[in-house]
């Protein structure tokens, strides 16, 4: 019964019989005939196999609505016992979006390795919605990301707090007769836009600016949208990227103005291509978290890599009974 359950899930999570039957490593008509098991025993077709991809009948969307139910208590009894160990075996899955799997969560994942030798660990570099979904799917345990709402069904971990600043390439003439607004790259290093002394630059200054931005999807694209038209204006977008490493390297060469986390620039070369502003919109602050699945079981590999993430909040440790 639970093979055939799992053999149906894959089927449904990939949309088709191929490859579902190669990640499951078996043959497709092995994999074909656990499914029709699975529909004898209820007597109805789980699956549509007229389209393409696969989709749903009725009762194919009953019986994976439960599937999923069953899934996650066999993994949280599963976790429980693993526990026992003591750190000494389990599994740890965790993702990010390229810049926080780059640079903040290969540091944690190294040391955590260090720390406890038995854990095996996965890392998974996606889009916030993949992520997410991922997450839902019980195939990740913790991603790191900024963009989270009560509906997504996630308990969070407050990490650090970074910035948004405004880089505006140094040939710009824009940039002439804003220097006491002007951050240099090592200013950016040194924190020094966190001085609440420090001058924000009114962002109406930069209306007919050519900008780079991230794809919709990502939250640096609706956040700098909504900066733009608090400050009375919408952007001309002149191109969309998929990463903000790319959409820095580009805006380096001239071609735009581009919002940017202050919080990269320790890890990147250092440059003088951009000139950076401080920016007064609250949208230009927002919380990092590393974040699981609501009501999952706190496994002790999942507490020891929130702390040593430096999570606070010990609260959210306390382990979910069966």
């Amino acid at each position: 019964m639970m093979n055939e359950l799992k053999y149906v899930y894959e089927v449904y999570q990939e949309r088709s019989f191929s490859k579902a039957a190669k990640k499951l490593y078996i043959t497709q008509p092995a994999l074909s005939a656990m499914v029709k098991k699975a529909e004898m025993e209820i007597g109805q077709p789980i699956f549509d196999r007229s389209t393409i991809p696969l989709t749903l009948t009725d009762a194919g969307r009953y019986y994976i609505a439960s599937a999923k139910n069953i899934l996650f208590i066999q993994k949280n009894m599963t976790s429980y016992f693993q526990d026992l160990q003591h750190l000494q075996t389990g599994h740890l899955s965790i993702g990010g979006s390229s810049f926080f799997c780059t640079y903040v969560l290969s540091k944690q994942v190294g040391r955590f390795q260090k720390r406890y030798p038995g854990i095996t660990i996965d890392m998974v570099e996606s889009n916030v919605q993949e992520l997410k979904k991922r997450v839902a799917d019980d195939t990740l345990n913790l991603i790191m990301e900024t963009a989270f709402f009560d509906n997504d069904h996630l308990k969070k971990y407050f990490c650090y707090y970074e910035d948004i600043l405004l880089g505006v390439p140094v040939s710009f003439e824009i940039n002439r007769g804003l220097e006491k607004y002007a951050l240099s790259f090592r200013d950016v290093c040194e924190k020094k836009h966190e001085d609440p002394t420090f001058p924000a630059a009114p962002l109406q200054f930069f209306k007919d600016l050519p900008f780079l931005m991230l794809k919709e999807g990502n939250d640096l694209y609706y956040r700098g949208i909504s900066i733009c038209q608090n400050a009375g204006f919408h952007p001309r977008i002149v191109i969309k990227l998929d990463q903000i490493l790319t959409a820095f390297y580009i805006a380096c060469t001239g071609a735009g103005a581009v919002f940017l986390r202050a919080s990269m620039h320790p890890y990147l070369p250092m440059t003088n291509q951009l000139v950076y502003y401080k920016l007064s919109d609250p949208l230009a602050r927002r919380e990092v978290y590393l974040a699981h699945k609501q009501g999952c079981y706190v496994t002790n590999a999942i507490a020891a890599f929130l702390k040593m993430s430096g999570v606070k909040d010990t609260q959210g440790f306390q382990k979910k009974k069966i």
